[in-house]
């Protein structure tokens, strides 16, 4: 880490023209004055905002994994599911900052721009498997369904993790079998490519066909089970329950499809900063892309655990808690008064 905090936060001397930029453009200007040029740290601020950025989201990633693997009540197919995509977003966070210092080993920086297309990848197939469960779940619902059975559970999650870990990973092989054959013109700036974004993109052909094209795929999937998880919301269950209660579940219900399209909201607003910013070396698109990305995990975080439902778990967790300390101080009391167990004679 040393050259992220060296070279980019406290300005180390002779290192501030590696910066934390896009298409060759720095933020830092150059004021003559006497005769020495003064370097303005502009560039250094928007690298101190992806490093607090990122440290926060890492930080709020981990909170809300232990969150979701404390409580049983969560232990469910979404919340699996939601854990896993919390655990891709906490190492998508944790290489983009691997990244922000810059790396000028090439095999290095190669290796960081596979990996990070890979998590991204991942982060929107659970996002898309997050959906689907949602409407499988309402479609239950108004079909009045039994509950499915552990292991009809199992398989389904078995199939999650397949297609969202798997089919992302096979699309980085055939992104890495596309890199390795060799071009009709050589082109030695490749490496420079990936060098001047900070070794978070891959080359431009590789980009469109093995990510921006499968995410947009995943978006369009994502769209179509949230917008039949909202028709079905509006059929709810109409005769099995009174009207109160067919309300109230209808409202989380629409709670819950406004919660992932936030999240796909802001996780489709990043990769597209991010493409125009490889793309164009459009430099407010850069800056977006390097804040959006930085503050990308917080904002789930915060999301999926600041609500009525978490809240209410843990407020049922402490007063439980409490309830047991009394119990067993309330029996203590009683153990030292009636003398019991009775004390052994001289």
């Amino acid at each position: 880490m040393e050259n992220i905090y060296t070279s980019r936060v406290h300005g180390f001397p002779g290192n501030w023209t590696a910066s934390l930029v896009g298409n060759g453009w720095a933020t830092t200007s150059t004021v003559l004055s006497r005769g020495v040029a003064v370097m303005m740290p502009q560039e250094g601020l928007l690298s101190l905002v992806a490093v607090l950025g990122s440290s926060l989201s890492l930080v709020a990633l981990v909170f809300a994994f232990i969150t979701y693997s404390l409580f049983s009540d969560l232990r469910s197919v979404s919340g699996t599911t939601l854990m896993n995509l919390l655990a891709a977003l906490f190492m998508t966070q944790l290489l983009y900052v691997v990244g922000v210092g810059g790396i000028q080993d090439t095999e290095l920086c190669v290796s960081l721009s596979f990996s990070l297309q890979y998590l991204h990848l991942t982060v929107f197939a659970w996002v898309t498997a997050l959906s689907h469960d949602l409407c499988r779940t309402l479609r239950r619902n108004v079909h009045v369904e039994p509950p499915p059975t552990e292991r009809a559970v199992g398989a389904v999650f078995a199939c999650y993790s397949l297609l969202c870990w798997g089919t992302p990973l096979a699309l980085l092989a055939a992104a890495y079998l596309h890199r390795l054959q060799p071009p009709p013109q050589p082109t030695p700036t490749d490496n420079h490519f990936l060098k001047q974004y900070n070794c978070w993109f891959l080359e431009k052909d590789i980009q469109l066909l093995y990510y921006l094209l499968p995410v947009a795929i995943l978006l369009l999937m994502q769209l179509y089970w949230l917008a039949k998880g909202a028709a079905l919301t509006r059929d709810a269950p109409s005769l099995q329950m009174e009207p109160r209660r067919r309300e109230k579940v209808k409202r989380r219900r629409r709670m819950q499809i406004v919660l992932y399209l936030k999240i796909i909201a802001l996780l489709t607003a990043v990769c597209i900063s991010g493409a125009v910013a490889s793309f164009t070396g459009w430099n407010a698109a850069w800056i977006i892309f390097n804040i959006g990305h930085s503050v990308q995990g917080i904002t789930v975080a915060l999301t999926v655990t600041c609500n009525c439902r978490i809240i209410g778990l843990y407020a049922r967790s402490i007063k439980r808690r409490q309830k047991t300390l009394l119990a067993v101080s309330r029996s203590n009391n009683t153990q030292i008064i009636s003398w019991s167990p009775v004390p052994d004679t001289v």
